[in-house]
């Protein structure tokens, strides 16, 4: 029978219930700290929870972030479990930590249930400036011939740098590849004081991680994307929005949503077929795309009707962006080859915290406020409320 030392920071049901299961998995479960393996419940990871001995500790947590837990598994071998997850979990977590089943980055190797591909570039990134003493860093990721800046931290320029470039720079000691296989992005410090051997060990450990999320994300990136236009899809909107919607309320700001509608589609694939009615579309999407800044997002939410989802913006600012399509888009008339096609649009807005307290809320709002513009005499922005 093997010893479990238990910690109850924040009780819980759901640590109740690890404890019963503990018992009948034929484990020893003994209150306060000890040496040998510790099981701490809390609400989340707190560095200021470790205790001054044991060997290593599951935290059985409510909610963590992936900064957080980069943190106490930094100072303490451990293992970060949500208390969602099945009990089942908890048991095979505390058998990896038993046999030091962790990598040499073993901090990093179980963020995998926790951290996106952002989330993982963003401690990646932090612990190499970290590690290098550097003034700050940022890292590329490839897509084609070209590296764009995903994680940084201002030091360096946003710019793409083409695929020669980067080669150059990882050629001259300036940049440093990630997942070397497959050329998957590069790293770059500024005036480190640590040589590279120093603050790149363990990123062995760190490179199938990476290159797992990546290509879960482009997985995930083609199942969003809209087979006609340019933006994602429905699904995509309905995946990032509730996520969108966290981030504000974390960093108190405001997050709006614009519902843009093509008025009088129907009459458009009646009159003309319903292939002027897909280019009509295809010039809507492209035309959104390029007046969004770089962090909207723009979707088609079905048939005739696109969302622009635009983090830190208030209602008024989202107001100013759909007035400014549906004037560029009345100024530039569709040309079918024998005739030219006047487009008008519709849009109605609605803002986080403003007008919605969460994720349908907002949808909700927003599709009401672009009801009430079609129903006011179309070509124009309705704000809810």
């Amino acid at each position: 029978m093997s010893r479990i030392h238990w910690l109850e920071a924040h009780p819980s049901a759901a640590g109740e219930a690890l404890r019963l299961a503990l018992v009948g998995w034929g484990h020893e479960v003994v209150q306060g700290t000890g040496q040998g393996s510790i099981v701490l419940v809390a609400e989340h990871p707190d560095v200021r929870l470790i205790p001054a001995d044991g060997m290593e500790i599951l935290w059985w947590v409510e909610k963590a972030d992936p900064e957080e837990v980069s943190a106490v598994l930094s100072l303490r071998p451990g293992w970060v479990l949500l208390q969602d997850r099945p009990l089942e979990a908890a048991r095979e977590a505390l058998l990896h930590l038993r046999q030091r089943d962790l990598g040499s980055e073993g901090w990093l190797r179980q963020l995998m249930h926790l951290a996106s591909l952002d989330e993982l570039l963003r401690l990646v990134l932090g612990r190499a400036i970290r590690l290098s003493g550097a003034r700050g860093g940022a890292i590329w990721l490839r897509r084609e011939d070209l590296f764009y800046q995903r994680a940084g931290d201002g030091t360096f320029p946003e710019a793409p740098l083409p695929r020669q470039e980067a080669a150059e720079l990882v050629r001259q000691g300036e940049a440093f590849l990630l997942a070397p296989s497959e050329q998957l992005g590069i790293l770059r410090v500024l005036d480190p004081k640590e040589p590279s051997e120093v603050f790149l060990r363990g990123f062995d450990d760190v490179e199938p991680l990476l290159l797992n999320a990546w290509r879960l994300e482009e997985s995930r990136a083609l199942s969003f994307r809209d087979d006609l236009t340019v933006a994602q899809n429905r699904r995509c909107l309905e995946a990032e929005l509730p996520q969108a919607v966290r981030s504000a309320a974390t960093k108190n700001e405001p997050l709006a949503l614009l519902f843009l509608d093509v008025d009088d589609l129907k009459r458009v694939n009646s009159s003309h077929g319903h292939t002027a009615g897909s280019i009509l579309l295809e010039a809507v999407a492209r035309t959104a795309q390029r007046l969004c800044r770089a962090h909207d997002r723009l979707y088609r939410y079905g048939g005739d009707e696109f969302c622009i989802l635009m983090p830190g913006t208030t209602s008024q600012g989202a107001r100013k962006l759909g007035e400014r399509l549906i004037q560029v888009i009345r100024e530039q008339p569709l040309d079918l080859g024998h005739s030219r096609l006047a487009v008008s649009l519709s849009a109605g807005v609605a803002a986080y915290p403003e007008h919605a307290d969460g994720a349908g809320h907002l949808i909700e709002q927003a599709d009401r406020a672009l009801f009430r513009a079609k129903g006011d005499g179309k070509g124009r922005v309705v704000v809810a409320g």
